[in-house]
């Protein structure tokens, strides 16, 4: 995981994002919880392509907003941020000793 820390997140509620291959935190020392989320995105992208990722991430955001989503609806409902907040630590843990 080639990691950042980048202040500049954190005024926009962003406490982290996987900008492939940099993973960016608003905090020098993010909680568990937020690095777990963003391993998610990591595994989703080496499973999909960082091609195959990015298009149906913009993809089903945009889908949503079309429908009249707000932001935060429309993030929320994204199949990849679906699969990345149910993941909670023991999981990845699990993923990352099966490897």
């Amino acid at each position: 995981m080639n990691v950042r820390n980048c202040r500049f997140l954190k005024p926009f509620g962003i406490n982290g994002i996987v900008l492939y291959p940099f993973v960016l935190f608003a905090d020098k020392h993010p909680s568990e919880d937020v690095v777990c989320h963003e391993q998610v995105h990591l595994d989703q992208i080496k499973r999909d392509g960082v091609l195959g990722f990015y298009t149906r991430y913009l993809k089903e955001y945009f889908a949503g907003r079309r429908m009249g989503m707000t932001h935060d609806q429309a993030y929320r409902n994204i199949s990849y941020e679906k699969e990345a907040y149910s993941a909670d630590v023991a999981e990845l843990r699990r993923r990352r000793s099966m490897i």
